[in-house]
């Protein structure tokens, strides 16, 4: 069963709340680490979603959960950095929709990657996405540029469409074009950028750095991890 668990002080109301799943370019999981690491945000919920397996996210030797909600005095964030089963993901990003509303957000804000031929040193965009025109003219107020054309699918469609079926207005998304089959830090600093453009947050650079530094290693490690296991299998098949 779907189902929101609040585990500290939740107050969402008056508050933007970012939704960030990890996708192309693993946008999502950068974007959340930074966020929580850079505005010192607190975890304040867990999202169960229906049908996943058992899973969680280790960190520094931790288990954690893979989809949370945290926040600080300025602004939310709903994690996701896990798939979840695909036949469930309509009744999933449903049940978020209307918690969020019903937590009276000021905005919601689905985040991801647009994946894209990269070539490189090429200058990386960053769009937003509206589905009406109030809101449209409000990224044009903020200096987002939007995209004029093209195709969008996935939770960040269903969570706009939602939105305007449910009457809440305030919902745009952000995108930032990525190569999907690699770890687009670029693109993440992009996207956080126009967040703290459009938001009002301090964007620090250097914790930036620092944060997809750890990241890099993190991911370093993994790899070696499972060349290493890869190597004894072969090796053990040889004997």
């Amino acid at each position: 069963m779907n189902r929101i668990n609040e585990i500290n002080n939740l107050d969402l109301k008056g508050k933007p709340i970012i939704q960030s799943f990890s996708g192309s370019g693993a946008i999502g999981t950068i974007l959340a680490t930074f966020l929580v690491k850079s505005l010192k945000m607190e975890q304040v919920a867990v999202v169960h979603a229906e049908d996943l397996p058992p899973v969680a996210i280790v960190k520094d030797g931790l288990i954690e959960q893979p989809i949370r909600i945290f926040q600080n005095d300025q602004i939310a964030l709903m994690s996701c950095e896990v798939s979840i089963p695909y036949n469930t993901v309509p009744d999933f990003i449903e049940m978020l929709v209307d918690f969020y509303i019903k937590s009276e957000v000021s905005h919601i804000v689905p985040v991801g990657g647009l994946p894209s031929i990269m070539t490189p040193y090429e200058e990386i965009n960053c769009y937003g996405i509206a589905s009406n025109e109030e809101t449209l003219s409000f990224l044009e107020e903020k200096g987002v540029q939007f995209l004029e054309e093209g195709v969008i699918y996935g939770t960040v469609v269903q969570t706009l469409e939602l939105c305007n079926t449910k009457g809440f207005e305030k919902n745009f998304a952000l995108l930032a074009e990525c190569d999907p089959n690699t770890a687009s830090y670029d693109s993440t600093k992009a996207l956080v950028q126009n967040l703290a453009k459009i938001f009002e947050f301090e964007f620090d650079e250097k914790e930036f750095e620092n944060v997809t530094n750890i990241i890099k290693s993190r991911i370093m490690e993994s790899t070696r991890i499972l060349r290493e296991d890869s190597f004894d299998k072969t090796r053990e098949s040889h004997l």
